[in-house]
């Protein structure tokens, strides 16, 4: 087991400063913004990013997750975007080998919960798998509560790809957040086949979600870590904190992301 944190933890810092914070505070790794305005591109020159992997090394620091934002445009009825969509994903297979990661993360579609959206979702997955497996890296996707939302839809595009570096960025908040237990759902998906599993936490106020710190708000992660513990889980535990989206709620990361860590490893450690 391997404690890393999202770069999304870090707004307003270079990827330099994240890489340098995320050692001080104990983590093992990170996983890594890709967005135009993130800590990284795809466009990012061979020598930057060889640039930056060799940073990492120097403070013992390793790129587990490559975070992309691909996904949504599997569902398209355009084919154009479709492939569109797949030539942008290979780019950041290509960003994963040159940074050493382990698996590029991808959305699950869209929310718009049609066969028609799976199929195409599913077909574009196998596509992105043939290119993964010759180049040895993972393909996660996150249940951040789209088309592959709950252990039903993950089962079925895990079985339907059949590829052994397809595998699910278990995201208990957000399964949580669509009205189901993430602890059932959970134990219901093969635990190989779960590359990564993230934290976050949040309390419902007046039909509004207000992030916290772990442990502080209302999802129900001593189910999640009772989980791990009886499975044995292996993999990746992220601290997913959303300071880039939520400024004026989280603490400044070098505040909160030491008791994020700490609330984790005093559980499952």
């Amino acid at each position: 087991m391997k404690f890393s944190v999202f770069t999304l933890a870090f707004p307003g810092y270079t990827a330099e400063e994240a890489i340098e914070i995320s050692k001080r505070v104990g983590f093992d790794g990170v996983d890594i913004r890709v967005h135009r305005d993130g800590h990284i591109y795809i466009n990012a020159s061979k020598e930057r990013r060889k640039q930056l992997l060799e940073y990492a090394k120097s403070y013992e620091i390793e790129f587990f997750g490559i975070y992309s934002y691909i996904g949504r445009g599997f569902v398209s009825p355009n084919y154009k975007i479709r492939e569109r969509e797949l030539k942008e994903l290979s780019a950041h297979i290509d960003l994963a080998l040159d940074l050493e990661g382990i698996y590029v993360r991808i959305f699950p579609g869209t929310y718009e919960r049609s066969e028609e959206n799976m199929t195409r979702f599913i077909e574009c997955c196998k596509r992105a798998c043939s290119e993964a497996e010759d180049k040895g890296v993972y393909i996660g996707i996150e249940t951040h509560g789209e088309l592959v939302w709950n252990a039903e839809t993950c089962n079925r595009v895990l079985e339907e790809v059949n590829s052994d570096n397809l595998k699910i960025v278990f995201d208990p908040a957000n399964i949580f957040r669509l009205g189901l237990n993430p602890a059932k759902e959970g134990e219901l998906i093969p635990k190989d086949s779960i590359i990564a599993i993230q934290f976050h936490d949040f309390k419902k106020l007046n039909d509004k979600l207000r992030y916290t710190l772990l442990g502080k708000g209302d999802v129900p992660i001593d189910d999640v870590i009772k989980l791990i513990k009886e499975v044995r889980f292996d993999g990746f535990i992220v601290v997913e904190y959303e300071k880039w989206w939520h400024p004026e709620e989280l603490p400044d990361p070098e505040i909160g992301l030491p008791h994020e860590l700490k609330y984790l490893k005093d559980k499952l450690l």
